[in-house]
């Protein structure tokens, strides 16, 4: 599972999105790498996939050349709050979250119940009405193929729920979110998993700082037994969100 890379070429999962437009009617999905240092992440330099924005306009888009698991950015043992000592997991669509939760829940890395904190211009909390039950979910070959046949970029989240290896679900999309959590409104400290998306750090949200979106994100990252980033290749250019990863983590 992610042991080598191949293509989506069915109108399955992201690759339904504008499929009958397009010339290019393949997607392109990465392996998974172990690294240990930020310099070893590579782009793509290959149009991976392309789908249509709302006027029309077709995007081509570019993006990881593989996936990465990142062991820890801090090497040393720590305690919890004095660093980052949680597996990090760098990806292109955000619905392969899916899969790396189920993953570190096989290591015990996490279990069930955790609290997601998800980092994200976008809610992705559509309901498609399906999800894996008890059982299946612990079958990974099972988890993979409905993260990669089923799923897409807007309804991965509810499926865990339903199962139970998410239970509450904080939304940190806007400025106003980002000071809720610094007043300690919402803020858990326990059986917490970062479900980040780079596009947090688009163009139309320089708005909102960026010393407090890294401020809020490092303090989620370091109280987190797993971390999974998107890099969101349709909402965001892939060199600006991997700077910004590094900004932010390195």
């Amino acid at each position: 599972m992610y042991s080598k890379s191949f293509y989506i070429k069915k109108p399955i999962w992201n690759n339904t999105f504008s499929f009958n437009k397009r010339k290019n009617k393949q997607l392109f999905v990465p392996e998974l790498k172990e690294i240990t240092d930020f310099s070893e992440i590579e782009l793509w330099d290959e149009i991976a996939f392309e789908d249509f924005w709302f006027d029309w306009k077709l995007s081509s888009n570019m993006w990881l050349k593989n996936f990465y698991k990142i062991k820890s950015p801090h090497p040393k043992p720590l305690p919890k709050g004095e660093g980052i000592t949680a597996p990090i997991y760098l990806f292109d669509n955000h619905n392969h979250a899916y899969f790396f939760w189920y993953l570190a829940r096989s290591e015990w890395i996490i279990w069930d119940n955790n609290n997601l904190y998800h980092v994200d211009e976008h809610a992705d909390m559509r309901d498609s009405g399906e999800c894996l039950l008890k059982p299946d979910s612990f079958d990974l070959n099972k988890v993979f193929d409905f993260t990669n046949n089923v799923l897409n970029v807007w309804n991965y989240i509810i499926p865990a729920q339903k199962e139970g290896i998410i239970d509450k679900i904080i939304q940190i999309r806007n400025e106003t979110n980002l000071n809720s959590y610094i007043n300690w409104e919402f803020n858990f400290n326990w059986n917490i998993i970062l479900n980040l998306d780079l596009d947090f750090f688009q163009p139309d949200l320089d708005y909102i700082d960026f010393e407090l979106k890294k401020k809020v994100i490092l303090d989620i990252a370091k109280k987190a037994s797993l971390i999974t980033v998107s890099s969101s290749p349709f909402f965001i250019n892939q060199g600006l969100a991997i700077k910004r990863f590094k900004e932010v983590f390195g």
